[in-house]
Parts: C-alpha cells; structure tokens; sequence
C-alpha cells in the first residue's frame, strides 16, 4: 500500500465541477473498478487502487462515525450521501460530495466537488464531532466512542434545524447540485460541446432532468410551507374544538330562559367536528403530498447526477482507446450496466410520480375550498353569538370572551388559508409542467432498453 508514512499533508488535490468520479466495491469493500478521474485525483495507478480496500483512501480527519452511518445506511440497502474527506496517495487531500447505493456487484459510489455554503459548515460540524469521537474513544474505546460520536453529530445536526441524518444528506445534496450548476452556467460550461459519442436519448434525458432539478427549488418551497400550514390547521382544530366545549360548559349553567346562546354553543360544536374531520383530511392529503414530494427530490437529483455521470464516462472511455480489462476486476462495459442499473429505477418513479403530482394539487386545493366554507360558517356563528351575547348583559362574558377568541381563530385561519391557497395555485401549473416532462421520460426508457 501506498503512502507507507502515514504523510499527511495539508495540501489539496485540485479538480473542477464538471468532473465526476466512481468507483465500485465488492460487498467487501474492495474497489473493483475506478474510473480515470478518480485515479488521477487519488493519485493511484490502476494497478495500485484495484483489489484495495476502500479505506486505503479514508482521511485520518474524517470522523469515524460518519462512515459508520454510510454504512448502515448501505447494509440497509439504502443510498447514502455524505460529504467526505479522501486522503490521496501522496498525503494530500480532496474533498468530495459522495452518493453511494447498493448494486449487484457491491456499491457505487459518485462524487461531485462540493463548494455550496452548507459545506463550510459541514466542515466545522465534522471537526467538533471529531474532537469529541476522539475525546470518548480514550475514554470508552474505539467501538464505544463511536456510538456516542454518531450520537453527538446527530445532536448538532437537530440543534441546525435539521430532523435526521437524512435530512441533512438530501439537502447537502441538492444544495451542493445546485451550486455546481451555477458554477458551470458562470463558465458557460457546455456538457456537450465534444460528447460525441454520448447517444442522444442520453444527452436528451440529461436535459430533461435538468429543466426538473431546476424547478425542485419551487417543490422544496412548497413541502416546507405545506409542512408549516398542516401543523398549523391542526393546532386550530384542537384550539376551535376546545372554544366550542367551553361554550357548551358554559351554557349548560344558564336557566332555560336562555337557551338560545345554548343552541348556537351546540351548534358551534357539531360545525366544529365537521371542521375537524376536513382539517384532518388535508392533513392527510399533506402527508401524502409530502412522501411524494421527497420522493421526486432524491429521484431527480440522484438520477441526474447518475446520467451525468454515466455521460460522462462514455466520453472518457471513446477518448481513452484502451482495453482496461486488465487492470479492473469489473470490464467498463459492466461498469456502465451498473451506472444504468443505479438510474432506470429512478427514473421510472419519477414517470410515475410526475403524473401524480397535478392530481395531488387540485385535491388538494378543493380540500382548502372546503376549509374556507367552514370558516364562513364560523364567522355568521360568531355573529350569531354575539348577538345573542348582547341579550344577555353580566351573565354574558364567558361567552363574550369565547366569541372574541373564536373571531381572532378565524382570522388569523383565514389569513394562512388565502396563503395556501395562493401558493398551490402558483404550483398548480408548476406541477402539469413536471406531468409533461413524463412522455420524454418513456421514451428514454424505450430506448435505453432497446440501446
């Protein structure tokens, strides 16, 4: 192995946005393929990296427990994202945003270089948890340690705003996307300007999931407002609910002789269940709305990524008229089959969910419809109340009070009903403009499966 010495320099190994690098492992770990751009940056030969493994390239400044939730993740079966520091065969280092995900042969893992705003702050995060990591395995051991660190970078990342690990990684990568696409616009990078030997329907399908990574933004916006405004419906419905059985309470103290304010408390009460039933049916529909927004967020940026990178390498292997059989365990022709492999997939959720996505919105628009109805049937009770109310003189001011607290309920709803409203119908067009990216999505399947 190479780098003996255990040289560790703090000097970077240097590339540009528009390269992207893979390797593959066997369920082992050992790297059986890497393409020219990951040997050049590690530093390696071929001959050297092959059969290796995959830690030859780890960082001694990388947190333990980073890896250990990488690999959870994968012995799950699940893709994974992180941001990694690698060490080079030289003791220099290169920081990359890595997206790994099982295949038949072991795991593949993607890397695009990281530059967003989020990633200064990763970095920040990854020392203070490897100050701690450290800190405990002198304390409890390596193993021990680890688990307490794991736990520990979970904390910082809540106390950043973020739920999960996963939440994190997916917006690490999207954001990280996204700045590399703002990177190759301001270079006026053209992917296609020598990509000859890249097919069309490939070049094609890399233009489309681009026009749909482009509006993500806009679906990202929309799952955080939906998420604020489906708690938010859930509080008025507990607080409307609990107004209405205080007026009731209220008013089954007073004599018969003032059963009026009793019927419109009673009243208040069945519209009030029949509201609650509506608010708990868009908060349904959200929660619904929500998976299959998520859904589409890691679809489209994790295919994308594996289309450009499939791309890519087609390129690199015309240009490099070699014969690597030799010096890989995996043939390039197997390690395109794989790169496939990762983004069919995903590419036929995204046909399915892109056709979903409009229905979802006009639901859920006539849902909110629903809400606004039963809102102006709060108001004329209200008004109704405060009628009866003014009858009623010194026995009056519970009931005054309920009412008062019923309107402000109502108008501050109202107010975060209109901005829903208004914000699903600005992304009502938003969505038939994902449904008609689906016909170009099938024909790409067609003929990738007839390639």
């Amino acid at each position: 192995m190479v780098n003996k010495n255990n040289k560790i320099l703090n000097q970077e190994r240097p590339f540009e946005y528009q390269e992207l690098f893979f390797s593959i492992t066997n369920p082992k770990s050992n790297i059986t393929y890497a393409n020219d751009v990951f040997i050049r940056i590690s530093g390696y030969e071929t001959q050297e990296i092959i059969g290796e493994i995959h830690k030859v390239i780890r960082h001694p400044h990388m947190p333990r427990s980073v890896f250990k939730i990488f690999w959870d993740h994968l012995n799950e079966h699940k893709p994974v994202a992180a941001y990694v520091k690698n060490l080079a065969k030289n003791g220099a280092y290169y920081w990359v945003m890595a997206l790994a995900y099982p295949t038949e042969e072991g795991y593949m893992s993607i890397r695009l270089k990281p530059g967003s705003d989020l990633f200064d702050k990763a970095k920040r995060i990854y020392s203070e948890t490897l100050q701690y990591e450290k800190k405990k395995e002198a304390e409890l051991g390596k193993r021990k340690g680890m688990y307490q660190s794991e736990e520990f970078l979970i904390n910082v990342l809540e106390e950043e705003g973020y739920n999960s690990y996963d939440d994190f990684m997916w917006d690490a990568l999207e954001k990280e996307m996204r700045n590399r696409e703002q990177k190759l616009d301001e270079q006026n990078f053209d992917f296609f300007e020598k990509a000859e030997n890249v097919p069309s329907h490939l070049k094609t399908l890399q233009l489309v999931l681009g026009k749909l990574f482009a509006r993500l933004e806009s679906l990202t916006e929309l799952q955080d407002i939906l998420l604020e405004h489906s708690d938010y419906m859930l509080k008025l419905s507990r607080s409307i609910l609990l107004l209405s059985i205080n007026a009731q309470v209220s008013s089954s103290k007073l004599d018969d002789s003032d059963d009026s304010i009793s019927v419109v408390a009673e009243n208040m009460g069945l519209q009030t269940q029949n509201g609650e039933k509506k608010l708990l049916e868009v908060q349904d529909i959200v929660k619904e709305l929500n998976e299959l927004l998520r859904s589409l967020n890691f679809d489209i940026i994790s295919s994308k990524l594996q289309v450009e990178m499939t791309n890519s390498f087609l390129d690199e292997l015309a240009g490099a008229n070699k014969a690597d059989t030799f010096d890989q365990n995996i043939t390039s022709e197997k390690a395109i089959r794989l790169l496939y492999d990762g983004f069919v997939p995903r590419l036929e959720s995204i046909q399915e969910n892109v056709q979903q996505l409009p229905r979802y919105i006009r639901k859920l628009r006539s849902k909110v419809d629903d809400i606004d109805k039963f809102l102006q049937v709060l108001r004329y009770i209200h008004t109704t109340g405060k009628i009866e109310v003014s009858k009623m003189a010194q026995k009056a001011n519970a009931f005054k009070t309920t009412f008062q607290d019923l309107i402000a309920e109502v108008d501050s709803a109202q107010k975060r009903l209109d901005e829903l409203s208004d914000v699903l119908y600005d992304n009502e067009q938003n969505s038939t403009i994902f449904a008609e990216s689906e016909t170009t999505l099938k024909n790409s399947l067609h003929d990738i499966e007839y390639a």
